[in-house]
């Protein structure tokens, strides 16, 4: 096949070149990676895997075998061998083990020129295992009671949000497996489609075509659906026909972008959303991060100066643990992330605060009197109980 950089034929992929690249997935998800980042330098190529939200080096070659490495993913992925190098981005399923169809990892490609070649990075999904319990996630027995009442209503608008990286797909995909069944149409918005569910409707916006979330957003409600999920309000378009669907009997699931649940109320209202709509359309927010659990194979018991405590407004008569690192987490002294939550459900009060154009602030005290659990009361509660450091907090929440 010819490669137009450089009018030379591209690289063959022999067995040993299938080989690596499917050991180095194999090892990914051995090692519960998010992603895997191929990246070549000026003598080589080295292959790191993210885990737990830090870069792990894995795999060294020369960049003659890169050549064939990254050949051998476009194939993969369908994406295109020839032509001067330019950003590609496509997907596959990979089976571990090619005789158990049922166990199977969807990665989502990404490749982009450098000075130094091509780099390509894979996001390792979560299957539809993953989609199975709110509790995994890390919502308390509270939470979760508010979560199940709210997702199982017939209509209103319920939104996910939290920064980059907080975890905000996985729990949106996990109220949507809980709400698929084959009594519903399930109709999605994406960019990208990443995890496939089956019986749910997905679809991938694509504004070169003028399929953005908005006009998107449009056709699907002549698709006779009862529940939508968006994959980001980013406009007061899509924010206003979102809004609008939750209200004329649609329940939509959407995330959106802000610091904490009290946020999204003011983001919308500065979209340009009615206050009024907003109060009739809103059931309940959810904001997010996510923690590193301390590992449970080295963490022992340590402690703070009774005046750090105490600048800190934290409690002196709890025992606090750290973990210097082993083996069984690769001497990082973490293993696994959870979520922290704080669920933000709109009650009357919060329905009636909603029509005076409040700030987040003040939405923010309201529900806390109406009982909801602040992102720092959800670390606290992961510290007290042991599952992360007093450092995981405060890099988290402050």
């Amino acid at each position: 096949m010819l490669n137009k950089e450089n009018n030379e034929q591209a690289p063959a992929i022999s067995e040993d070149v299938i080989k690596i690249v499917d050991n180095i997935i194999r090892a990914s998800i051995e090692a519960k990676a998010s992603d895997i980042h191929f990246e070549p330098q000026e003598s080589k190529m080295i292959t790191r895997f993210r885990i737990d939200g830090s870069m792990n080096s894995f795999y060294e070659c020369d960049l003659s075998l890169y050549k064939s490495i990254l050949s051998r993913i476009k194939v993969m992925a369908d994406l295109d061998l020839t032509g001067p190098a330019k950003p590609q981005e496509g997907n596959f399923r990979f089976y571990p083990n090619r005789m158990n169809k049922d166990h199977y990892v969807d990665l989502r490609i990404s490749i982009f020129p450098t000075s130094a070649g091509q780099v390509c990075v894979m996001r390792v999904l979560e299957t539809k295992g993953r989609f199975a319990s709110y509790s995994d996630l890390g919502f308390s027995e509270g939470q979760l009671g508010m979560l199940e009442s709210m997702t199982h209503k017939p209509n209103g608008l319920v939104l996910v949000t939290g920064p980059t990286g907080s975890g905000k797909s996985t729990t949106l995909f996990t109220i949507l497996n809980k709400l698929n069944d084959p009594d519903r149409v399930l109709s999605t918005l994406e960019d990208p489609v990443e995890r496939k569910m089956d019986m749910v409707r997905q679809t991938e916006v694509n504004p070169k075509i003028g399929l953005d979330f908005a006009e998107g957003l449009r056709y699907l409600l002549r698709q006779d659906p009862d529940i939508l999920m968006v994959g980001e309000i980013r406009d007061r378009e899509t924010a206003k026909i979102a809004v609008q669907a939750s209200i004329t009997g649609h329940l939509v699931l959407a995330t959106i972008h802000t610091n904490n649940a009290a946020g999204a109320i003011v983001r919308l209202i500065n979209m340009g959303i009615e206050p009024f709509m907003l109060s009739s359309a809103l059931k309940f927010v959810t904001g997010q991060r996510l923690v590193r659990k301390l590992c449970d194979e080295c963490k022992t018991p340590t402690e703070y100066p009774p005046e750090f405590l105490e600048s800190k407004g934290l409690p002196k008569d709890i025992t606090y643990y750290r973990a210097e690192g082993c083996s069984s987490c690769n001497n990082k002294g973490v293993k696994g992330r959870i979520g922290i939550h704080e669920v933000l459900p709109v009650t009357k009060v919060i329905e009636e605060a909603i029509l005076l154009k409040p700030s987040d602030e003040q939405i923010n005290k309201l529900a806390i009197s109406e009982g909801m659990k602040t992102l720092q009361d959800a670390a606290l509660d992961k510290l007290v109980s042991g599952e992360i450091s007093l450092e995981e907090l405060i890099r988290v929440v402050e």
